[in-house]
């Protein structure tokens, strides 16, 4: 069953968290949308969502908080019992991916676009002590767009108090090729700086999407001047190199073969000298 190709936003009755195996988390992650609307300040056009929806991005309601906590209790707590397992979507997961991984600001947008981001990492900083085991991390998956904002700053040091992860995106080596893949109206300047200054201090998880545009992969080139972006950088953990592995909004838009990702993450490695991890598409039959 390809798990990795179907991560819906949606689960039962639930409005707010979801849960899914995650080839980057190794098992089971919960996420969290506090972006149900899709409120985000990129288009990507490699995004399952875009794909997905039908109608604009519009501005995002409150999410109501005390529903939000409801669920993500009941979810953790069909983790924690096994009863995820028992329904007929889950049931076929092998032991070994149905571990507790992570509770992640995912979902539909830019978490940290939410004037509720804050309150929810206090929110789930309390549920991951209460209900979860020490290994669960929290983390955020964000576009790095607003790193420089004090107020998310200070919500992600509580969060990194907690197993806390930030996985961060940088899709991209040159402002060229970040207005094709990200399309967005923030500079690619802003991100690069917003990532210099916070690993100054900060750790983060480098993820990158590297893709086939209308039959090509990323030049060398290309690889080359996004190392030099990385090298940029004082804390990074590992890079996460992946490539598409759900729908896309663009149809000229694929996954890159397993050996071309694997060429590029040997060409960064050696560039840089990081820990790369590579995840494929579980469209490649080469595999």
């Amino acid at each position: 069953m390809p798990f990795t190709q179907h991560h819906p936003r949606r689960f039962g009755t639930l409005r707010f968290v979801y849960p899914v195996i995650s080839r980057r988390s190794g098992g089971l992650s919960l996420g969290v949308n506090l972006s149900p609307t899709g409120l985000c300040n990129f288009s990507c056009v490699y995004c399952q969502i875009l794909a997905e929806r039908k109608e604009p991005k519009t501005e995002n309601p409150l999410v109501p908080m005390d529903c939000l906590e409801s669920e993500l209790r009941q979810l953790v707590c069909s983790v924690n019992d096994g009863t995820l397992f028992q329904q007929s979507v889950f049931s076929p997961v092998p032991t070994e991916k149905r571990i507790l991984k992570d509770i992640a600001f995912s979902g539909d947008g830019e978490p940290t676009l939410s004037p509720q981001f804050a309150e929810t990492v206090r929110l789930l900083s309390n549920i991951r002590k209460e209900l979860c085991g020490e290994s669960v991390k929290i983390v955020l998956i964000t576009n790095a767009s607003t790193l420089n904002l004090a107020s998310v700053r200070s919500a992600l040091d509580l969060l990194l108090q907690h197993n806390g992860e930030i996985w961060a995106k940088l899709d991209a080596g040159t402002a060229e090729f970040y207005r094709i893949v990200s399309r967005s109206k923030v500079p690619f300047e802003t991100i690069c700086t917003n990532l210099i200054q916070f690993t100054q201090e900060l750790p983060v998880v480098i993820q990158t999407c590297f893709l086939s545009l209308q039959g090509h992969g990323p030049s060398a080139e290309e690889v080359r001047r996004y190392a030099e972006q990385l090298l940029k950088l004082d804390k990074v953990r590992y890079v996460q190199l992946y490539t598409v592995a759900r729908n896309t909004p663009e149809d000229w838009v694929l996954p890159l073969e397993n050996r071309q990702l694997d060429d590029i993450a040997e060409a960064v490695r050696q560039q840089t000298g990081l820990d790369v991890r590579t995840f494929y598409s579980m469209c490649d039959q080469s595999r």
